[in-house]
């Protein structure tokens, strides 16, 4: 198991202002799985419209 690290930098609608969030992703037979976001963005209230969580699942496909 290898674990990958990525920086993402967007606009957080619960900050109201530019964020960058360190993500990790676990990568193990081949497939990318995001396994951490340091925004805490299991108990953010914005993070079905929010484009830097939609930018690490995404990069969980690469």
């Amino acid at each position: 198991m290898e674990i990958e690290e990525e920086f993402i930098s967007g606009f957080c609608r619960t900050c109201n202002g530019a964020q960058t969030v360190c993500c990790e992703y676990t990568v193990e037979k081949g497939k990318r799985i995001l396994s951490f976001m340091d925004c805490a963005h299991e108990r953010c209230v914005n993070h079905a419209s929010c484009e830097i969580y939609k930018e690490a699942h995404e990069k969980e496909q690469i």
